[in-house]
Order: C-alpha cells, then structure tokens, then sequence
C-alpha cells in the first residue's frame, strides 16, 4: 500500500507527483506480471485509490502510463482493463524487440567507448555467482541489468524508450517460464558470446546473437496458452 499525498502536496513538487504516479505504475505492473491482476480484470479507480491509499489524480495519471505501454486497455463506458494476453500479440512483440535491440546492438559497438565490454564481463560474473547458488532473483535483476547497460549503450534515447515498452511486455509472457540452473548456465555463455564479439567490433555476429535469444523465448509460448 503506498503512502498518501494530497494532490495539494502533490501539486507544489512535480518530482512528488512523478514519485508517487512511478510507485503507482510499478505496484499495478507488479500485481500484473505477477497473475494477481489477471488479464480481463477490471481495475475499479475507487477501490483502487481505497487499497493504495491514493487519489484519483495520479492513478488516473498512471493508468496512462500503463495502457501506453500495453498493461491496460480503457473503455469510455466501462473502465479500465487489464490487457489480455495473446499468442498472436506476444510473436509481434517478441519480434519487434529482437530487431530493436539488433538495432541499439548495432549502435552500442559504433559509440563504444572502450568501457562497453567491462561493464558487461563485470554484471555478467556477478550472475554467474548467483546461478552457482541457485538465487533466481538475483540472477534476473543481474540479467536485466546486463541487457539494460548494453541497450543504453546505443545512445539513442528514443530507441531506449521504445525497447523499455517492448521489454516491459514481454515479462507477461515469461512468467510461465521457470528459470532451472542449466538454463541460467546457458544464458551465461550466450552472454560471453555476446561480449566477445562486441569487443572483436562483429556487429553482425552481436545481433545474430541477441536475435537468436529472444526468438528462442517463442517456443515456449504454445505451452503458455494451452
């Protein structure tokens, strides 16, 4: 539950109501991912502002954000709804963002300053630490991270943006996909692949890379709406 402001308090710091609008987004997003929101669900804006303790201001502001970025769908006479999930939807979004992050991969080599490799090897052994151990949750917000380093890499804002959408969506269609050691192993490897050839300037090869990863996510997608 978040922490109430007044949207008096919230009026006079535009970084208050940023702050309070991103915990609101982030708590939907989470409840979303997680299954408790389920697709088709209808999110009622009162009994929302009761449970988060929240005015109607920024959650109206947040369920913006969200339906911008696919979590929600808006009906004029009916409400809001949680999106629902399709396999048609999630080969369009797995695609779109394996030829963006192709694309910020691309980038990422041309404005490398040298650093770029480092960076990576460095996240990368970290989630080889976490893999050994078994710690899951770790390991994917190291995952993240690794991929998120190298996308800002590109240094194209716009496309960072639009890949933050697109990656966003796809965390609803991995939930069903449970992380084992061996696949954590395997992901790792790809990763030093990935590096290598970063650091050897084969653009090509880098994408080819990326683009093999997230495709191979859609294989598992039959099981998930069977």
């Amino acid at each position: 539950m978040l922490a109430h402001e007044s949207t008096h308090e919230i009026q006079k710091s535009g970084f208050q109501h940023k702050s309070l609008v991103e915990n609101i987004v982030e708590e939907i997003e989470s409840k979303i991912i997680s299954g408790e929101f389920k697709p088709g669900m209808r999110l009622i804006e009162q009994n929302m502002c009761e449970q988060m303790n929240v005015s109607r201001s920024p959650l109206r502001e947040a369920f913006r954000i969200l339906e911008n970025i696919g979590y929600l769908v808006s009906n004029a006479r009916k409400g809001v709804f949680v999106s629902e999930l399709t396999y048609k939807d999630a080969v369009d979004v797995y695609t779109i963002r394996a030829n963006l992050e192709s694309l910020a991969i691309y980038l990422a080599i041309k404005n490398d300053d040298g650093t770029l490799t480092d960076r990576l090897t460095s996240i990368n052994k970290q989630m080889l630490v976490y893999a050994n151990s078994g710690d899951t949750w770790n390991y994917a917000k190291y995952n993240s991270k690794f991929h998120e380093t190298l996308i800002k890499a590109c240094n194209n804002q716009r496309l960072i943006n639009m890949l933050d959408i697109f990656s966003k969506q796809t965390k609803r269609y991995r939930t069903g996909v449970m992380l084992s050691t061996g696949k954590m192993q395997e992901s790792i490897k790809k990763h030093e692949e990935l590096i290598e050839s970063i650091r050897n300037g084969n653009a090509e090869k880098a994408e080819k890379i990326r683009k093999k990863s997230i495709l191979a996510n859609l294989k598992y997608l039959p099981k998930l709406f069977s």
